[in-house]
């Protein structure tokens, strides 16, 4: 049962997000940030779906990446005297991006492991 809320999961945030990019390419880029706050809203509940059906290392390496991706946003944004707010805006985009593809990435790995391990139990 874990094992296919998982594989929902997992097609789900791969759906949204191709959706989400082919939104953006045809309204010309406009609506990236629109997009990437919806896709960034699912991996938080998809995040925490996972944590409760799976026990897994890279739950906490994505968990501490946002976290610590987070605290730069804030250095470039609120530390620094002209608030580089051009440069935190490409951060926040290339980095949300970057996070959502690890995200998929490590879904589809969760998915493989549990498959192994219920293959040689």
């Amino acid at each position: 049962m874990k094992l296919n809320i998982l594989k929902t999961e997992v097609i789900f945030q791969t759906l949204l997000t191709f959706v989400s990019l082919v939104w953006v390419v045809l309204t010309e880029g406009s609506e990236f940030f629109i997009a990437l706050f919806f896709i960034g809203a699912s991996n938080l509940l998809g995040f925490l779906l996972r944590i409760s059906l799976v026990a897994s290392k890279f739950h906490r390496y994505y968990f501490f990446g946002v976290i610590l991706f987070f605290l730069i946003l804030y250095g470039i944004t609120s530390l620094t005297v002209d608030s580089n707010m051009e440069f935190a805006t490409y951060f926040m985009g290339i980095g949300g991006m970057l996070f959502n593809i690890y995200y998929l990435i490590y879904g589809f790995y969760l998915i493989e492991t549990m498959k192994q391990n219920k293959i040689a139990e």
